[in-house]
Formats: C-alpha cells, structure tokens, sequence
C-alpha cells in the first residue's frame, strides 16, 4: 500500500473515533462535497484543406514510428511531403516545391475510441523541424526582400525552426540549435507536446507506421493491401476539400 492509500486508511480510522467520541447516533454524519474531477480540454481537428504546405500525415521517407500516449496516438515521419504535393501526386500532377524543407514531423491524432469529435481520422497537431529556402522565399518575395533575406552570408537556407500546427493556428517556436539525430529531435518533440497536450508518463511505441492501423490501441482499421499513404491523406482531407485547390479526384 503507498503512502496516499495509508493517509487515506487512517484518516478513516480517525473519522470513525470522531464519530463515536462526538456524535450522537441519532444525527447524520456530514460530509464535505467532493470535489468534481478536472474536464479534458477538447483540440480542434486540423483543417488540412487550410494549410495545404503542411507535412502531410502519414508520410515518410522511411517505415516511420506510432507511439500511443494518454488518449492520442502520434506518427514520427522523416522528410514528409506537404499535403499540397501529395496531393497534387495523385493527380499526375508535378508536385510544387513550396521553399520549405520538413525534415521530421510528428502527428498527433485522437485515439479512436477517445475522440471527442467521433470516428475521425485527421490530426489535432503536427509539430515538425523545418527549414526554409530564403532562395526560394527571395524570389517570391521580391527584389528588395529577397536582398535582405540573402544579405547575411549568403546563406540559401534559413536556420532549422520547429513550428507547431494546430487547430486554431500555426506557431513559431524558434530555432532548434540541437543534435539533429532522429532521436534528439524526437525527445523534443515529445518535450513540446507533452505539456501543449496535457499528458503524463511515458509515450510507448507500438510500431511503425503501417503498424497503426488494425492496432487496438490506436482504433484505426485495418489497412487494405497495396494501399499506401494516399488514401489515407484523402481520408484526413475529405474528398470535398480538395476543390479548395482547384483540384477535383476522379
């Protein structure tokens, strides 16, 4: 028994001398009102349709990671593709490089069975280390930007930064000046979403990315054979979204 379960033994055992030296048998013990249980926060579902040069869910270079903490599972990625170009990919269409490199993102997504919003399958956060190319960016910004963007050192790409989408907004949250191994990057990662969702313990890793779906403790069905990550991406977009591109899916 820990010590909380023992403060809780003999404060009962004090409360039954108190009431046997003091009350009368015939008047009701009076309790204190017990305390209601704190309520959960409730994250808003990434649009994905409004950020289209997001890194897309489910995307990566390589076999990936699931990890399951508290009431979400996560998805580490390495080098995803933004939802524009992936997107644009199952089109036929040439995907547009945007100026902006992910190196690794990571997903964060609802347990299925615990998802205040119902049954669905789209992010509540993606949280990645990124990069931009400032030649890229000086070209659509101009001559005179593109001038003062370039001006220190003539560097083309821009200091590494972590970024945090989430519902309601996108967050610059600096420059990230540590190792760049997948495991440094990934202990950060969790460093920052831990406290933006809430969670305690320790995130336990279950997989790759593939191993998500038809896992119990992601809820995610399991995935039909040869289906890779695009069907999936146009399930977390909604097929209606994509016209907010001027792209239809046949």
């Amino acid at each position: 028994m820990d010590n909380k379960d023992n403060k809780r033994g003999f404060s009962g055992l004090s409360d039954l001398t108190s009431d046997t030296g003091t009350l009368p048998q015939s008047q009701p013990r009076q309790t204190s009102p017990q305390p209601s249980a704190p309520q959960k926060p409730v994250f808003a579902l990434l649009e994905l349709t409004k950020w289209p040069t997001l890194p897309a869910p489910w995307s990566s270079v390589d076999a990936g990671e699931t990890w399951v903490w508290g009431d979400f599972f996560l998805t580490f990625q390495k080098k995803p593709k933004t939802v524009l170009d992936l997107t644009m990919e199952m089109q036929g269409k040439k995907a547009e490089y945007r100026g902006m490199t992910y190196h690794y993102a990571m997903s964060v997504f609802y347990r299925i069975d615990r998802n205040p919003h119902g049954p669905s399958h789209r992010p509540i956060m993606t949280i990645a280390l990124e990069q931009a190319d400032m030649g890229m960016l000086a070209k659509m910004l101009g001559s005179e930007a593109g001038e003062l963007l370039q001006a220190e050192g003539g560097s083309k790409m821009g200091p590494l930064m972590i970024g945090l989408f989430t519902g309601e907004t996108r967050l610059n949250l600096g420059d990230y000046e540590g190792d760049t191994s997948s495991q440094a990057v990934k202990r950060r990662f969790f460093e920052i979403l831990g406290r933006q969702l809430g969670v305690s313990g320790q995130p336990k890793m279950i997989g790759d990315l593939a191993q998500a779906h038809g896992h119990p403790e992601t809820g995610l069905p399991t995935k039909k054979k040869n289906s890779g990550c695009a069907p999936v991406i146009l399930l977390c977009i909604g097929i209606g979204g994509l016209g907010a591109w001027g792209l239809t899916f046949i």
